[in-house]
């Protein structure tokens, strides 16, 4: 009977002590990382190289636009020459949602300036020349959806399509005169592949090509409901 004592004792005695061990042990014990694969909403933001804009040259207006005829103002043009087109490439935000581990859908917003210069005279002995410098504003908006066939905690590989439209806000000021026009074209980008490091905070890049670019690259937040 003594002895069955002096060991419930004991144990009331060491049941505090191991208890406080335990709860140290709980409280000491590092936090989880979060996965980047459990959060499905997404903003993002980046910076595109080599849109399809740049390759097909000057953009295209009505007939009747300076950089389209060869008559304008009360004026013929002779020698007519252009420059190449320039552009410092495309900026652009967007915002997507995982629907699931593979379909992701959102949206995008970009913004490209396309710059170039065109040379005239008046008759063909003129030995003055003329200019026309053509800014062509160009903002694109496309609904895009996106498969994933990788995605781990910190790494996510990816392909997508896109389809929109473009609205380009036109301007040729020239020596003579100026003029403005609004002219809408197709928008789009395909995503042959895109990788995305990071969990919350996260960069990315992306292969393709379309309105956007060849080669596109950024940051991007995700974030749980």
């Amino acid at each position: 009977m003594k002895k069955t004592f002096i060991i419930l004792l004991a144990l009331l005695v060491s049941f505090p002590c191991l208890k406080a061990q335990n709860a140290v042990t709980t409280e000491t014990k590092p936090p989880a990382k979060k996965s980047q694969s459990n959060m499905p909403n997404e903003f993002y933001g980046g910076y595109g190289a080599l849109s399809i804009f740049y390759f097909t040259g000057r953009m295209r207006h009505s007939s009747d636009y300076p950089t389209e005829t060869t008559y304008y103002n009360g004026n013929y043009y002779h020698n007519t020459d252009y420059t190449d087109t320039k552009s410092p490439g495309t900026f652009y935000v967007g915002f997507g949602r995982s629907l699931n581990k593979v379909v992701s859908v959102g949206f995008m917003f970009g913004y490209q300036d396309i710059k170039y210069t065109e040379t005239y005279k008046l008759n063909t002995y003129d030995t003055t020349e003329y200019k026309i410098n053509a800014d062509d504003q160009l903002l694109t908006g496309i609904a895009r959806v996106t498969f994933t066939y990788l995605n781990k905690p910190t790494i996510r590989m990816y392909s997508g399509i896109g389809i929109g439209v473009t609205i380009d806000f036109g301007k040729a000021s020239g020596d003579i005169d100026t003029k403005t026009e609004r002219r809408l074209w197709p928008g789009g980008q395909l995503t042959l592949m895109g990788l995305r490091f990071g969990r919350a905070f996260g960069g990315f890049i992306e292969f393709g090509f379309g309105s956007y670019g060849i080669v596109n690259a950024g940051l991007s937040y995700k974030f749980a409901d």
